[in-house]
């Protein structure tokens, strides 16, 4: 092979690291799921496996030389199981697509890299402690691929082992060192974004969204209403909660605010809004149901919280909420909606607490009253 031959195989992962890395940085960053991320980063890597199957070193008739191996190991290394066999579906059929007497020797050289990834993700790296050493590591092991020579004819796999064999021991520990203190400096970056925006929308106590991104989630809630669908408010308060305070400690207080946020969590859909508002006030937005449904879900979340004690650091401590729950036909802005709901609420408490009082409102018509002050 000729000096620069050898060279191109170092010059691909340099080349692509950069266009790779900063696709996982946009996709990575976004907030879709990690899953379906690890679907495209495996798609990406497998188009960069392509990629360095389009500009191959030709050995014999229908053998070829490259470095996608590294990228399918790299995948699978990176992104799991799904990033792994996307990459490896890609280029495993486009090396089928190729043909020639090495197709099946590639195919078998792809897939003993994607197992050396996975192996190297759950059984290598959590046991290390320096990610260079992990790296170098990684490269090594995804160069196992060059055992499907056996694949081959006879008089090929002596030449690839002795000629190629250290040539792409150095290029995979290379671009493994390379692309994966790259990926995983992006990691990093992801992880303390998403912590920061973690500290900004979410209660740090009950893990629910806060006061300003409950109002943010509801601006851009999108409209799917049909027939008798409306929107809901659910404001409710725990009752007597500073008498919980008070006998129990600040410390059990807080793991009762905990525990009823969960309980209540149980309750609702995956697109519902739960926040903390302050305190011992919770928010609950239901979007695009019927009055009924509304005040069937209002009724469930407050029988959760009385039906059994909750267990605070070995206190039975029995509690309830009053729920005021006030639907619309049409949605009006968050502090209306506010509003309505809370008159609803001060009504249920006048009742005796552990109540949902429930009423539908027409547009135009919501109280625009303060709320009165309640004893809690």
């Amino acid at each position: 092979m000729l000096l620069l031959e050898r060279i191109a195989l170092f010059a691909e992962p340099v080349a692509l690291a950069l266009v790779l890395v900063y696709t996982y940085s946009f996709f990575g960053s976004s907030r879709w799921n990690q899953h379906l991320v690890h679907l495209i980063m495996g798609g990406i890597f497998g188009l960069s496996a392509i990629f360095a199957m389009s500009n191959p070193i030709p050995i014999a008739e229908g053998v070829i030389i490259d470095i996608r191996n590294l990228f399918v190991g790299l995948a699978a290394a990176f992104f799991g199981l799904i990033g792994g066999f996307v990459a490896l579906v890609l280029g495993g059929l486009t090396r089928l697509y190729v043909g020639g007497t090495g197709a099946v020797s590639g195919l078998m050289g792809m897939s003993i890299a994607v197992v050396m990834g996975l192996v190297w993700a759950h059984w290598v790296r959590p046991r290390m402690s320096g990610d260079n050493k992990a790296f170098l590591i990684l490269g090594a092991m995804i160069t196992a691929h060059l055992a499907a020579v056996i694949a081959l004819p006879k008089d090929l796999q002596a030449k690839i082992l002795m000629d190629l064999g250290p040539v792409f021991f150095a290029a995979n520990v290379f671009g493994a060192l390379l692309l994966g203190k790259l990926l995983t400096r992006e990691q990093k970056l992801m992880k303390e974004r998403e912590e920061l925006r973690s500290a900004v929308t979410i209660d740090p106590l009950t893990q629910l969204l806060n006061r300003s991104a409950a109002l943010n989630t509801y601006d851009g809630m999108r409209d799917r209403r049909v027939g008798s669908d409306g929107t809901a408010m659910l404001c409710i308060d725990v009752d007597h909660f500073k008498r919980i305070n008070d006998t129990h400690g600040h410390l059990r207080g807080d793991q009762v605010l905990v525990e009823i946020a969960k309980r209540m969590s149980l309750c609702l859909r995956p697109e519902d809004i739960f926040a903390r508002m302050s305190g011992d006030e919770f928010v609950i937005v239901l979007d695009n149901l019927t009055s009924e449904h509304a005040e069937a879900v209002a009724q469930r979340c407050r029988k959760t919280i009385s039906a059994t004690p909750i267990i605070a650091d070995g206190a039975e401590i029995h509690t309830s909420v009053s729920i005021g729950c006030a639907w619309l036909s049409e949605r009006p802005n968050f502090s209306d909606l506010r509003t309505a709901a809370d008159q609803v609420l001060y009504r249920a408490k006048e009742e005796g607490r552990d109540r949902m009082a429930f009423e539908k409102f027409k547009q135009g018509a919501l109280p625009s009253l303060e709320p009165r002050a309640v004893a809690v």
